[in-house]
């Protein structure tokens, strides 16, 4: 993997304390990588043109517009030392729109961002935002909340859990969390969940994933396998994260639904959900079908 692995990163902010854990983790790949970051600010403030005359739209947006645009840049100024030269945007759109087209038109190789957890069980720690985010992007997504960490967080990427199934967005989610293990050089741990106890299924699934992961894993790399049994493949990867004490999980999503097919076959969703740790969602394309017309 090279060190050229993460050139640019989109850190989407509403300037508030709460996306500032996001910060800190673009930071963190700032120092190791000298990633270059962009700090987006979005806020659809067009909606005056429906709230007020079009002249009134005419006349206000602008100046709204340039106030927003010098409140970002005061708050990368204030969170973002000067040797770092973060860039700041801002887009008067809807914030996963502008985040998605953002980082394509930036060329950007990561995204970082926070996460309220507003909406319910079933949206525990992913916002609505970044769940549209992943919906539609293709580019990797780190996602924090700072509900994941009571105190003061101590930023670092010491331990990564990898689950796999095996499957081609397996092995690009592998090779993902093997480049960030030799960036941080972190302990690698990579996971399957086998569904059933019988000890000669257990035995298949150990030889078939030596087979599998060697290949993939740098010489440089430390790395140790986890075969679990278990029903639930989430609930299953998200206890062995909190006892390894895994500073980042790393999942894969094949886009047809987001809840399709997953780096465990319907469980990233969930993972992305309810983890306690950060999740990078690295994101496969949907795979084209040839339309076939009759001789």
């Amino acid at each position: 993997m090279t060190t050229n692995l993460i050139e640019r990163i989109l850190v989407p902010t509403d300037m508030t304390n709460f996306s500032e854990l996001a910060l800190r983790y673009a930071l963190l790949f700032h120092e190791r990588l000298g990633s270059k970051i962009t700090l987006l600010h979005a806020d659809e403030i067009s909606w005056l043109a429906t709230e007020h005359p079009l002249g009134y739209y005419f006349e206000n947006v602008p100046e709204a517009k340039t106030a927003l645009t010098k409140t970002l840049s005061d708050y990368a100024a204030a969170h973002v030392p000067p040797e770092v030269g973060a860039t700041t945007l801002f887009e008067d759109q809807a914030p996963e729109r502008a985040i998605v087209e953002t980082a394509r038109d930036i060329g950007a190789d990561l995204i970082i961002m926070g996460t309220h957890g507003r909406g319910g069980l079933r949206r525990a720690l992913l916002g609505s935002v970044t769940e549209r985010v992943l919906h539609t992007t293709n580019i990797p997504v780190i996602s924090v909340a700072p509900a994941m960490f009571p105190h003061d967080p101590d930023i670092g990427i010491r331990t990564i859990l990898c689950p796999v199934n095996f499957t081609a967005i397996a092995r690009l989610a592998l090779e993902r969390a093997c480049g960030m293990a030799e960036v941080f050089d972190a302990d690698l741990v990579v996971m399957h969940v086998v569904e059933g106890s019988e000890p000669r299924l257990f035995s298949a699934v150990e030889t078939e994933f030596k087979t599998w992961v060697d290949p993939l894993i740098r010489a440089n790399t430390r790395y140790r396998e986890v075969v679990v049994h278990g029903s639930d493949a989430a609930e299953r990867v998200l206890a062995v994260a909190d006892q390894i004490g895994a500073d980042l999980l790393v999942v894969g999503a094949q886009h047809r639904a987001f809840s399709d097919t997953t780096v465990v076959g319907t469980t990233t969703e969930m993972i992305t959900r309810f983890a306690k740790h950060p999740v990078m969602t690295v994101m496969r394309p949907p795979t084209k079908i040839r339309n076939v017309e009759a001789a």
